[in-house]
């Protein structure tokens, strides 16, 4: 796929680029700051020459959450790009900041095509590689640690669910399919479409709400608290 890069810090930068290149991947441009960021998606996105935005939250030039906003005006812009964004901490409310989660709209304006990844999770080369090619297909992935630090919240939402199947909520937040959770927990694939249904029913999410399995991650992370972890 063409991809988009924008990171401040030169070495990782240049990691990512042999990275993504090494495994196939186009780095149509790679940038070190928000405002080259928003400069090169306005001049290539248009002319659909990217399939990807990767882009780290703190950036210069004001060195705070620059690459996250950047990001949310490049998806304001283009809607249908995906996106995913690098954090070097895990911090809720950049997750819920990208998926909109501060907005009050129906089950139809689930956003696809969205990641919020933890820089470690770049040392795991198969699954940051796998999260790409889920957000570039329209999925959502939330970083494993993200989604681990928020199940150990109690919250009334999640406490309707069993152990199992938060463990399966767990697991569809990280874009994984029926058939990756059920080699990873051992179960039948049977098993796992009830417990994935169960999700569903137990969070209020219906057949006529779109995309079940987006819906179910969304609201995932609002039964965390919003203040940052």
């Amino acid at each position: 796929m063409r991809i988009l890069l924008a990171e401040d810090a030169a070495l990782l930068r240049d990691g990512l680029v042999m990275l993504l290149e090494r495994a196939g991947h186009d780095v149509v441009a790679a940038v070190p700051t928000a405002t080259e960021l928003r400069e090169a998606a306005s001049r290539l996105i248009p002319d659909g020459a990217v399939d990807l935005v990767l882009t780290d939250v703190r950036m210069p030039p004001g060195h705070g959450d620059d690459g996250l906003q950047a990001a949310l005006q490049i998806r304001a812009e283009a809607p249908t790009m995906p996106l995913i964004v690098l954090s070097q901490y895990v911090e809720q409310r950049y997750a819920s900041e990208l998926l909109g989660l501060t907005a009050q709209d129906g089950p139809t304006s689930a956003p696809t095509g969205l990641g919020y990844l933890l820089k470690d999770r770049v040392s795991k080369v198969h699954d940051f590689l796998e999260s790409l090619e889920v957000v570039r297909r329209g999925g959502i992935v939330v970083d494993p640690l993200v989604v681990t630090s928020l199940l150990r919240r109690e919250t009334s939402t999640l406490s309707r669910l069993s152990a199992r199947e938060q463990e399966v909520l767990e697991l569809v937040s990280r874009g994984e399919t029926n058939d990756q959770i059920s080699t990873r927990l051992h179960l039948s694939r049977g098993a796992v479409v009830k417990h994935v249904s169960a999700v569903f029913d137990k969070l209020g999410i219906s057949e006529q709400d779109g995309n079940r399995r987006v819906l179910a991650v969304i609201a995932f992370l609002r039964a965390g608290p919003s203040s940052h972890l």
